[in-house]
C-alpha cells in the first residue's frame, strides 16, 4: 500500500472510530515519523511513557504494530501496519460472509476475534458457551448488541438462532467442530511470534542467521545463488509451521458440501462435520492462539465478487455453478496477491501448472437446488455445435494487451481450432448420447419430472453433470475468460486466470468512473488511447470520429484530472507549437494511484462528516447510550428526540453504505 497523505489519515480515522484517541494518536505518529522506540513516541505524541505502552499494547494486541527487539542493544522498534488498518473497514463484510458461509456460530467466534485482536482456543470455546448461556437467559430471547463496523454491515444478533430441534447439540463439540472448519479453511489461523515481525525484519534476520555460514563473506556469483536459495527456503519453512494446523484438519476434516453428506446447523447454514479427531486434535492445542486471517477472508470476499460480475454478465444459474467452482478452488488459494518480498521462486515454473480443479469435484460440491437447465439456449438444429470446437482445451493462460485477452502461445503450438486433436473427448459422449440437443431435463430436485426426447438411458446424474459443463464452457467462451478449460481429465479440468481476469474489471471500474466523468466521448478517447499507445493529436480526431476542436477540449480536461498525459516532441530546436508534435498516451498505473487516492480521501470525508453530525447530535446520542434506555429507545425517550434519533441513524447508515461501496473500489483495483 502506498502512503500517501488520504490512506493514513484514513487509517488514523479507522482507529480511532473503533478503539479511541490513544491508538489512533500513536499509529498516526508511527506512520508520519516511521519505526520509533517508546521514549520517541512519547516525545512526539507528548504522552507519557506509561501511556504510550497502554497505546502500544492495545496496537499490538489488535495486530496494528508490527515490532522488533534489537538482540545487541534490547531495544524495541514499533512500525505501523497499514494494511490491517485499512483492513478494519471491512469487518462488517467479512462478518456478513462468515455468517451467511459457516453459521451463526461461526459469527460469534469470529466477532470475538476481532474484538480482541486474538484469542486462545480453550477462550473461544468457552466465550461461545457463555453466550449462549446469557442469550438463553436474556427475556424473549432476545439480547442487544452495541457493536458498530465501520462499513454499516454489521448484524444485530437480536434472536436466538437455535431452531426447536437443536436443543441436543453438545455446545461444546459444536464449538470444536466450528472452529477444526474455520482453521482448516484458513479463516482463523495459529498466531506465530514471526507475524509480529515485518516482511523486511523477518528477511533481515534470516539473512543474518544464515550469512554466519560465510564468515568471509559471499564470493562470486554461486555462492550468491546459493545464499538465496536457502534464505527462500528458510522463509518457506517459516510460512509452512503457520500451516501445520491448517494442514493436519484437512487431513481430518470432511469437506461435504453435498446436500446428502452435510447437516444443517442452528437452521441458518450447512456446516461440514469435524470427526472426533479433529476435535482432540484441537483439545490437545487449548493453549493454540489464533487470529482472523484477513488474507484468506480477500479471497472469500473476491469470490463474492466475481460470483456477482457473472450474475450480471450471464445470468444467476451460471452464477451459482461458479460460485461452486471458486469456493473449491480457493481452498488451494491463500491469498489473492503474493508478497514479492517473501516470494519463494520456483526455478521450474510452469504456467500451466497453477490451480485447477475437475468436472467431478465441481460436481461433487454442487448444491442439488440449483436448477441447471435455466440459462442455457436449445440449438435448433441437429449438428448445430461443433463439439471440437467447443470442448477446445486452452493449455496457457491468457494475458492481457490493451482491453483485449490475448492467447499466451508458445513456440511451436498453435491455437486448438475444430479440426486440431486436442480437446476434451467428456463433450463427444454428452453429444452421442444427446445432451448437447436439449438442456430442460428431469432430475432429482424436483425442477421437471416429464422425461424428454432424446436422452435415452442417460442416469439423472450424469445428465446434470453434463448440464453443470455446459455453464462451465459458457463461462469458458466469455468474454471475460471467467474459466479456462485446461484438461480433459474427470469430464474435463478448469482453471481460473485471476489476473487476467481481475485486470478486466480494473478496466471495467476505470470505464465506469470516466464515463461518469466526461461522458461517452471521454470513454471513446480512452479507450482509443489505450489499445493504440500513443497518438499524436492530428491522427486522434479521424479514429474517434470527432472534431478537432471537442477532442482538444476533452483532452485537455481529461488530462487537468489525471487520466491523461501528453508529450511533446519537437520537430527542431526552436519548439515553436506548430513545429511540435503532441502524442496522447493513458498512464493505467498512474491512472490507478490517482483513482486509489481519490477514493481513500472520499472515504476520510465521509467518516469526517459522520464525526461532525455525531457532534452536533451529541445530547441525543447521550441519552440513547444509557443503560436504561438501549434497546427500549420508542418507548423510553420523547417523540422529538426519538425523531432526531431516528434522522441521526439514517444519516449515518448512508455515510457508512458510501464507504463500504467506495471499499469495493478499492478492493478491485488494489487488493483483488
Amino acid at each position: 500500500m502506498s502512503q500517501t497523505k488520504n490512506v493514513a489519515e484514513l487509517c488514523v480515522l479507522l482507529i480511532g472510530e473503533l478503539y479511541g484517541q490513544l491508538p489512533s494518536r500513536i499509529f498516526a505518529d508511527l506512520l508520519a515519523r516511521g519505526r520509533s522506540t517508546v521514549a520517541q513516541l512519547a516525545q512526539h505524541t507528548s504522552l507519557n511513557q506509561r501511556q504510550v505502552r497502554h497505546g502500544i499494547a492495545v496496537l499490538v494486541q489488535l495486530n496494528l504494530v508490527f515490532h522488533h527487539t534489537d538482540q545487541d542493544s534490547g531495544i524495541t522498534h514499533y512500525e505501523a501496519n497499514p494494511h490491517a488498518a485499512y483492513n478494519l473497514v471491512r469487518t462488517g463484510k467479512i462478518l456478513d460472509m462468515i455468517r451467511s458461509k459457516y453459521g451463526y456460530y461461526a459469527h460469534t467466534l469470529v466477532h470475538e476475534v476481532l474484538l480482541q485482536g486474538n484469542m486462545r482456543i480453550s477462550e473461544l470455546v468457552e466465550t461461545l458457551k457463555d453466550k449462549e448461556n446469557a442469550q438463553q437467559e436474556a427475556p424473549n430471547g432476545t439480547s442487544h448488541n452495541d457493536h458498530n463496523y465501520v462499513n454499516g454491515n454489521s448484524i444485530t444478533n437480536g434472536t436466538n438462532m437455535l431452531e426447536m430441534g437443536d436443543g441436543d447439540i453438545n455446545l461444546g463439540d459444536e464449538a470444536y467442530n466450528i472452529l477444526a472448519q474455520l482453521l482448516a479453511a484458513g479463516i482463523l489461523e495459529p498466531l506465530l511470534p514471526t507475524m509480529y515481525q515485518s516482511a523486511q525484519d523477518l528477511r533481515s534476520a534470516i539473512e543474518q542467521e544464515i550469512m554466519t555460514d560465510y564468515p568471509t563473506g559471499l564470493r562470486g556469483s554461486r555462492q550468491k545463488d546459493e545464499f538465496d536459495k536457502r534464505v527462500r527456503e528458510q522463509l518457506g519453512m517459516v510460512q509452512g509451521e503457520n500451516t501445520r494446523l491448517k494442514r493436519e484438519l484437512e487431513g481430518y476434516f470432511m469437506f461435504e458440501l453435498s446436500s446428502k453428506r452435510r447437516k444443517i446447523t442452528n437452521g441458518i447454514m450447512p456446516n461440514a462435520f469435524a470427526g472426533p479427531k479433529a476435535r482432540s486434535l484441537l483439545q490437545e492445542e487449548l493453549d493454540t492462539v489464533v487470529r482472523l486471517n484477513y488474507d484468506k477472508c480477500i479471497v472469500e470476499l473476491r469470490n463474492l465478487k466475481l460470483e456477482q460480475y457473472v450474475g450480471d454478465m450471464i445470468g444467476e444459474s451460471t452464477a451459482q455453478v461458479y460460485a461452486t467452482l471458486l469456493a473449491a478452488l480457493s481452498r488451494k488459494v491463500s491469498r489473492c496477491q503474493v508478497d514479492r518480498s517473501t516470494e519463494i521462486e520456483d526455478e521450474h515454473n510452469d504456467p500451466s501448472a497453477g490451480p485447477r480443479i475437475t468436472t467431478q469435484e465441481i460436481f461433487e460440491h454442487l448444491n442439488p437446488s440449483i436448477d441447471l437447465s435455466a440459462g442455457i439456449g436449445v440449438p435448433n438444429e441437429e449438428n448445430a455445435i461443433d463439439v471440437r470446437f467447443a470442448e477446445k482445451i486452452r493449455k496457457y493462460p491468457p494475458r492481457l494487451k490493451g482491453s483485449t485477452l490475448k492467447e499466451t502461445l508458445e513456440e511451436g503450438e498453435e491455437i486448438v481450432g475444430s479440426d486440431d486433436e486436442d480437446y476434451d473427448r467428456s463433450g463427444q459422449t454428452a453429444a452421442n448420447i444427446g445432451l448437447h440437443r436439449s438442456l430442460n431435463m428431469p432430475n432429482q430436485n424436483g425442477f421437471n419430472d416429464t422425461k424428454m426426447k432424446g436422452y435415452g438411458s442417460a442416469p439423472v446424474g450424469m445428465q446434470r453433470l453434463h448440464q453443470m459443463r455446459q455453464h462451465l464452457l459458457v463461462l469458458a467462451e466469455s468474454r471475460q475468460g471467467f474459466v479456462r478449460h485446461c484438461g480433459g481429465r474427470d469430464f474435463g479440468e478448469w482453471a481460473v486466470d485471476f489476473e487476467p481476469l481481475l485486470q478486466h474489471l480494473k478496466f471495467v471500474e476505470l470505464d465506469t468512473i470516466i464515463e461518469d466523468r466526461f461522458g461517452r466521448q471521454g470513454l471513446r478517447l480512452t479507450r482509443i488511447l489505450r489499445e493504440k499507445g500513443k497518438i499524436d493529436d492530428k491522427t486522434l480526431p479521424t479514429m474517434a470520429l470527432m472534431k478537432r476542436p471537442d477532442v482538444h477540449v476533452k483532452m485537455a480536461e481529461m488530462e487537468m484530472a489525471g487520466f491523461l498525459d501528453v508529450q511533446e516532441v519537437p520537430r527542431d530546436n526552436n519548439r515553436a507549437a506548430s513545429r511540435t508534435i503532441f502524442f496522447w498516451f493513458f498512464d493505467l498505473d498512474r491512472t490507478l494511484q490517482r483513482t486509489l487516492d481519490n477514493t481513500y480521501k472520499s472515504m476520510v470525508r465521509c467518516l469526517q462528516r459522520l464525526d461532525v453530525e455525531r457532534r452536533k447530535k451529541k445530547n441525543v446520542l447521550a441519552v440513547s447510550e444509557r443503560k436504561d434506555v438501549q434497546g427500549m429507545e420508542e418507548e423510553k425517550l420523547r417523540g422529538d428526540i426519538y425523531s432526531e434519533y431516528l434522522e441521526f441513524l439514517n444519516f449515518e447508515k448512508r455515510l457508512l453504505g458510501q464507504v463500504a461501496r467506495l471499499d469495493d473500489l478499492v478492493a478491485v483495483l488494489r487488493d483483488y
